[in-house]
């Protein structure tokens, strides 16, 4: 008989940051983010994970795209809030100006999980 099971994770803090790019920048902002932005993020040991999500099925002139960043704890969040947050925002504004308006939104992950089949090798 075949087994799957679910790994399960909660209480962690998703913070969502909906972004619309102009076609013709999208490049340069994919690649600022995943050299620059992302990786100061990171250097303030805050957050443990992120995701970058582009909405299918929209013109082509936009991109709306989703990143999100996962903090284990509200503290590991509320610390990125108080004192990191200010300054590499202002860095983006810097870079980007008006040219890819950022809206954010925090969210608490009651569960999350990812489904397990029985014998299937873990993809890096």
């Amino acid at each position: 008989m075949r087994q799957n099971s679910i790994n399960r994770r909660s209480n962690r803090i998703l913070y969502n940051v909906t972004v619309s790019v102009d076609a013709l920048i999208y490049k340069d902002w994919l690649g600022y983010m995943r050299k620059n932005h992302i990786p100061k993020i990171f250097s303030t040991e805050c957050f443990s994970g992120y995701k970058i999500c582009r909405m299918l099925d929209e013109s082509t002139e936009t991109y709306t795209l989703a990143i999100q960043y996962f903090a284990d704890t509200m503290e590991k969040f509320q610390e990125y809030q108080s004192h990191h947050a200010r300054d590499l925002q202002q860095q983006y504004l810097t870079h980007f100006g008006e040219g890819a308006p950022a809206f954010r939104t925090v969210l608490h992950v009651v569960e999350e999980g990812e489904f397990i089949a029985e014998g299937a090798s873990s993809k890096n």
